[in-house]
């Protein structure tokens, strides 16, 4: 190799990355504008350097930036940064929290995830015979059919409530709090089905064996209570005992923990990424005692994931496929969106008022938990990578994480206008209740 060839092989990343962070910074910027949350903008800024737009526009421009051949530092980048933001994520899961709502968020939640993920396994089969590869079992598309429709982004959600909070459209605290908790129930859920999921893509392929993929379930199993039942308990331990001069000691140990735990569920079928979110659960940031050694955790990672994240949501736009826009493709974008929206919004509400909620309030759940961004992004990622999505159907699911992340602050806006208060729609409740206890009988 010639030192031109070097200097441009070590150049090109460089190139990459500045013109990523440049346009989502842009995109982000523009969006808060419009009052989104910055990440939507970062999302779309990415989808936007693809083939969809940047790739059709500027075809020279394109393959010269971002050649097929030249993507390997881009994929690293992104994955690293990936590892260290889902360790983050479920650091910062408080599964106390979670424990002690459980009524309400076991309800809330076999509606939000339950009807979605009805709406997606029933439309399954009529994806996979338009989708589908024949390696991929019909259970395992199922089931990831169903992940993918059932998602809701915890980041962005907690993102869009938080900026909510300095405007006058502020949501109320009790029904925030609901949110996410249920988001981060609906997190563990999906992390959960999608090993499930993985597991049964694998035992499919031609060259499996069904002994050892029994055997890789079992181990599996196995990693999961080590994880949860000695691990997370000694690590409280630990951290109970901990003062911030061990910081120093405690951030190397969880970065590499979360390395090394990727790297182990991903031998044993599941994705590196699985694994990253349960060394996470496993070192407890919620507590008071962990309080110094969260502050130093962010501290460290944002800049990474500050570079990582834009990364990830271009290499994204990288996999979408330029045919979406046919008149076919975007009438099964239209199915997958209307369901996808349905599921999450309506199975919220129904679950919610069932529990004795306003309608306000489990209008507004359902708006925040229709919210997918990120997490989906992830999920469909780790699908595109395993074989399961091909790249329209892939581009068709980015889509609508898009869209139904994008509509979450004006139908926030909208319920807040058209429910300023719930007596119009508890007086239809009473008048639908009077009308059936004067209904005659047969």
């Amino acid at each position: 190799m010639t030192a031109p060839d070097l200097v441009s092989q070590l150049l090109l990343p460089v190139l990459q990355v500045a013109a990523i962070l440049c346009v989502t910074s842009l995109c982000g910027y523009a969006l808060q504008r419009l009052r989104q949350p910055r990440v939507v903008g970062e999302i779309a800024g990415g989808l936007l350097l693809g083939p969809l737009a940047f790739g059709h526009l500027f075809p020279a421009t394109f393959a010269a930036l971002f050649p097929a051949t030249h993507l390997q530092a881009l994929e690293t980048v992104s994955n690293i940064g990936l590892v260290l933001f889902l360790f983050l994520s479920g650091a910062e899961l408080d599964l106390a929290t979670i424990r002690g709502n459980r009524r309400s968020t076991l309800a809330i939640l076999l509606g939000n995830v339950g009807l979605p993920f009805a709406l997606g396994a029933a439309v399954s089969p009529m994806l996979r015979a338009r989708f589908g590869r024949p390696h991929v079992s019909p259970l395992g598309f199922l089931l990831f059919t169903g992940i993918a429709m059932s998602i809701t982004a915890l980041p962005v959600l907690a993102r869009i409530i938080e900026e909510r909070k300095s405007t006058r459209l502020r949501i109320d605290p009790s029904t925030a709090t609901t949110a996410l908790i249920c988001a981060a129930t609906n997190d563990l859920l999906a992390w959960s089905l999608l090993a499930l999921a993985l597991n049964l893509t694998h035992s499919q392929q031609p060259d499996h064996n069904l002994a050892a993929t029994g055997l890789r379930l079992l181990a599996l199993l196995a990693y999961l209570a080590v994880m949860l039942l000695l691990v997370r308990p000694l690590a409280k331990r630990l951290l109970v005992r901990s003062s911030s001069p061990r910081i120093a000691f405690w951030l190397p140990g969880a970065v590499a923990f979360a390395f090394l735990s990727a790297r182990i569920t991903e031998a044993l079928g599941v994705h590196a990424f699985f694994g990253a979110f349960l060394a996470g659960i496993c070192i407890p940031l919620t507590s008071s005692d962990a309080a110094p050694l969260e502050q130093a955790f962010r501290k460290t990672f944002r800049p990474i994931t500050w570079i990582a994240l834009p990364v990830f949501f271009a290499m994204t736009g990288l996999r979408m496929q330029p045919g979406t826009f046919s008149l076919g493709s975007m009438e099964w974008f239209a199915l997958i969106l209307v369901l996808a929206v349905t599921g999450k919004i309506g199975g919220a509400i129904f679950a919610a008022r069932a529990t004795g909620m306003q309608w306000k309030m489990s209008t507004q759940i359902g708006i925040l938990l229709n919210t997918r961004g990120l997490v989906e992004l992830i999920v469909l990622n780790v699908g595109y990578k395993e074989g399961v999505l091909t790249p329209l159907l892939f581009t068709l699911f980015v889509l609508m994480a898009l869209v139904t992340t994008a509509m979450t602050v004006p139908l926030l806006d909208l319920s807040e206008r058209w429910g300023g208060n719930d007596r119009p729609l508890e007086a239809f409740d009473d008048a639908l209740h009077h009308s059936r206890r004067s209904k005659p009988s047969r």
